[in-house]
């Protein structure tokens, strides 16, 4: 499940390891933008940002150097509880917006153990939560709010779900969604993701007609902020 950092033990999968977690802080940093759409254009860069958590950042970080309009925090109230809030040099100057997601799943001890369909926990990330991915769209429809970082504890999993659904709008093909989802394998190499772990979604998001009926339907967004996103995010 989410931030899955260790192996399943007696049928159960532990799905944080905050200690771990704590040293990641500004890593699996990448620019969500470049990536090339079904139409021929390009994703803007220098729009939209994706990371692990901003807790303890080193005070040299580049994260300093990006001129930020927006955060958003994927992570839950005990995430940001024990791992920390955002660095105070970045909300003191940027929106923050604070989507929890998985407070059922972790608690102040620093981990919690779930039962979850093998192979279906990045889709349950999307159907367990779609009230809170309906705001985090919701946000990204607003003009305003760029450049915009989001992030989770790990930047893997609900980042990686929340990435695979912000390609798929904009027209990425699902190719270059999954070469995005993987590249977090460089910073967690022993808790390697997999390509498959998004095909449940690409199936529901084909179920649904296409990503314009997926967004509508499962998502909760009409089809206006769909057009403001892909105006904001590619290119003329």
């Amino acid at each position: 499940m989410s931030d899955t950092l260790n192996k399943p033990r007696s049928g159960e999968r532990i799905v944080i390891d905050f200690d771990l977690l704590r040293k990641f802080a500004g890593q699996n940093f990448r620019d969500l933008g470049g990536h090339h759409t079904r139409d021929g254009r390009r994703m803007r860069t220098g729009h939209i940002y994706r990371s692990a958590h901003l807790a303890e950042l080193p005070h040299d970080n580049h994260l300093y150097r990006i001129e930020l309009k927006t955060l958003v925090t994927l992570q839950s109230n005990p995430e940001v509880r024990h791992l920390g809030r955002p660095a105070e040099k970045i909300l003191s100057t940027v929106r923050w917006e604070h989507i929890p997601m998985g407070d059922e799943w972790f608690t102040d001890r620093g981990y919690e153990r779930m039962r979850a369909e093998p192979g279906r926990e990045h889709l349950e990330l999307v159907v367990r939560f779609r009230d809170r991915w309906r705001r985090f769209f919701k946000v990204l429809a607003e003009g305003s709010v760029y450049p915009l970082l989001f992030h989770c504890s790990a930047g893997r999993d609900r980042t990686g779900v929340g990435a695979a659904m912000i390609l798929a709008t904009v027209g990425v093909e699902p190719r270059s969604i999954i070469e995005d989802f993987l590249i977090s394998n460089a910073s967690f190499p022993d808790a390697p993701l997999a390509a498959e772990q998004l095909h449940p979604i690409f199936e529901m998001i084909e179920e649904n007609g296409g990503i314009d009926g997926f967004m509508r339907e499962v998502i909760g967004l009409d089809r206006n902020d769909v057009e403001k996103i892909r105006a904001a995010l590619v290119e003329d």
